[in-house]
């Protein structure tokens, strides 16, 4: 679980810490920051899959715009804390992340690495570092020798600075500590559902991870039904809350990289997914990110940016229940400009965060719950952001 996420100097965040519970609401006008800092946290999880420049390209919308304009910085910097299971027990884990970056365009700009440290408190570890990257400089721990020698035995080696040394390590028996973080970061997952996107016919086999935009809900909706049929019901009587009619979701695999997802009643009428309403597909992304997808992941983070488009004011319920089914016990974060989803959260105040934006830069504060909770009487919470009373 993520227990602190501080970003420095990417794009509208300077020294922004977020503490986020099991579940956040993130409030905020346009233009506040509230994706900046969603992108953020993607940007750091992507680290361990991808190499810095495609991070920014992919993440962040290039690499010459992803430091803050109005400061002369060149380092964006990155702070993790984060509990994660390890063999039964939880250990607290620290990594740190400091990037070299280009403020201003030059056609060979690019990303590399500054410094890179993790740290870990558990077991017979008390703080030590697992991990040390200086400029290319690495130092990885022996973490066998550590624990049932008590030697600090470090490997030492180069790497260029293109990438995270988390990014370029190998699942060894050396560093199961080191990789099992990794595992953790890299299975945070990013969500902005494209109502165009969800109809698409994108098909990779055996792929059961749902993209950020949706756009192969039909391939991994068919993966599900193909090979675990219980999941699959679960899911079919979660959509049928919003379709009664829907007694089986079928499939045309037209190609290796296309399939087609259609819905079919009990008399075999058939209702092609690009035809569907775009609320009922959102719908279903939504019970597939919530309830399935976290129990194929070790404790993930999930983010869905405005859950509430295109589904109907009376099932915004359903999603927030959604969250804490499914079995693999996702810690969540939620944007939203909506008054009715907001109201959800009148008995979660201490999981309400907002930001707003100066001249310069993004501030992420905690609206006082005493202060909110008294209004509350007078104000539901949605028309306190309304009239602007949280931040």
């Amino acid at each position: 679980m993520l227990r602190e996420f501080t970003v420095d100097n990417y794009k509208s965040l300077i020294n922004v810490t977020f503490k986020p519970q099991a579940m956040n609401l993130l409030l905020g006008l346009n233009n506040a920051g509230k994706t900046t800092l969603c992108q953020a946290l993607k940007f750091a999880s992507m680290t361990t899959q991808w190499s810095l420049d495609q991070c920014a390209d992919h993440v962040a919308g290039g690499r010459v715009g992803i430091t803050n304009y109005f400061f002369a910085k060149p380092t964006v910097g990155f702070t993790i804390k984060a509990d994660v299971p390890f063999e039964g027990q939880s250990l607290a884990f620290e990594y740190q992340l400091t990037l070299s970056a280009p403020i201003s365009p030059t056609p060979n700009a690019t990303l590399e690495v500054e410094t890179e440290r993790l740290s870990v408190t558990g077991e017979t570890f008390n703080g030590v570092t697992l991990l040390e990257n200086t400029r290319g400089g690495v130092s990885l721990l022996h973490e066998g020798d550590f624990v049932h020698r008590n030697q600090s035995t470090q490997m030492q080696t180069t790497v260029p600075r293109d990438a995270t040394m988390l990014n370029r390590l190998y699942e060894l028996d050396t560093n199961p500590r080191t990789n099992a973080f990794k595992k953790y970061l890299a299975s945070w997952q990013y969500y902005s559902l494209s109502s165009d996107a969800v109809r698409g016919s994108l098909h990779r086999p055996n792929e059961a991870s749902l993209n950020p935009d949706g756009s192969n809900l039909a391939s991994v909706i068919y993966r599900l039904k193909t090979i675990d049929e219980r999941s699959y019901r679960k899911l079919l009587e979660h959509v049928r809350r919003i379709e009664p009619a829907i007694d089986v979701i079928n499939f045309h695999v037209a190609s290796e990289n296309n399939v087609f997802m259609f819905f079919e009643d009990a008399q075999g009428h058939r209702l092609p997914a690009a035809n569907a309403s775009a609320g009922t597909l959102r719908f279903l992304a939504l019970v597939y990110v919530l309830l399935v997808q976290p129990s194929l992941k070790l404790d993930p983070l999930i983010i869905i940016e405005e859950p509430e488009n295109g589904v109907y004011v009376g099932y915004f319920k359903d999603v927030l229940a959604l969250a804490g089914q499914g079995s693999g016990r996702p810690q969540i974060i939620f944007t939203t400009h909506s008054p009715y989803f907001i109201d959800l959260f009148d008995t979660r105040l201490d999981s309400l965060f907002f930001i707003r934006r100066s001249r310069e830069n993004s501030v992420l504060t905690q609206p006082d719950a005493t202060k909110v909770r008294a209004r509350l009487a007078d104000f539901p919470l949605g028309e306190q952001h309304f009239r602007e009373m949280l931040g």
